[in-house]
């Protein structure tokens, strides 16, 4: 039986992710759900769980299935920062323009290929515009060699360029390093601290008509990479 109680507090809590609240959907209504309207799912949730659904879940929602169903993410760059705010908890306003920075589009990039894995790890195929949007902020944000989906994502090593710039000035090379290694070691410090608390939700949720192994054991390695 469906532990109704859990899931509501699933539900209720802004700290649930995506995936987990997509595979709730899918296990309680089937893939039929992905092909609601938003108020439907609402109002299906609402009645089932007794529960008034807030907007931040309805929203991670309608983000994860877009991923399941959709390119948008890969190839329209309003969507894909969008999306990537939504997955991490930022309010969905349309018209108004939400940058997302390098630990969110970390975090919605990995939750997306949960999702929907590509063909192979190395296949992320973003559009042009998305590559130069991830590539101006990682630039703005003093990361010159991302990790892990970043660097498949941008797919260039930008830091080349820098050794070969800055080959005559190693005061300059140095502080540039310093801060390089300074911004990642923090990037990578919060994924880690995220992927934790999605790994412990993940492992915590019951389903009636599947599993939640396989995906654990792939966000575990994911984390052995970091």
């Amino acid at each position: 039986m469906r532990n109704k109680v859990a899931i509501r507090q699933y539900l209720l809590n802004e700290n649930t992710f995506a995936i987990t609240l997509l595979l709730i959907v899918l296990d309680t209504y089937g893939l039929e759900a992905t092909e609601w309207t938003p108020a439907t799912i609402r109002l299906e949730l609402q009645e089932d769980y007794q529960v008034e659904l807030p907007s931040f879940t309805l929203d991670k929602i309608m983000a994860a299935i877009t991923l399941l169903t959709t390119d948008f993410f890969y190839t329209d760059v309003a969507r894909f920062i969008d999306i990537c705010n939504i997955l991490n908890g930022d309010d969905f306003t349309p018209g108004v323009f939400n940058p997302a920075d390098a630990a969110e589009i970390l975090m919605g990039v990995t939750e997306a290929i949960l999702i929907w894995p590509p063909t192979k790890q190395e296949e992320l195929d973003f559009s042009p515009e998305i590559r130069e949007y991830i590539r101006q902020v990682l630039n703005e944000e003093g990361i010159l060699k991302p990790f892990d989906v970043l660097a498949l994502a941008v797919n260039d090593d930008k830091a080349a360029q820098v050794d070969l710039d800055y080959a005559d000035d190693p005061e300059m090379y140095q502080a540039i390093y310093e801060t390089q290694q300074s911004k990642v070691s923090e990037l990578k410090l919060v994924y880690q601290e995220t992927m934790e608390s999605l790994v412990q939700q993940l492992e915590s949720l019951s389903l009636e008509n599947g599993s939640t192994e396989e995906l654990v054991k792939r966000l575990k390695t994911l984390l052995q990479q970091i």
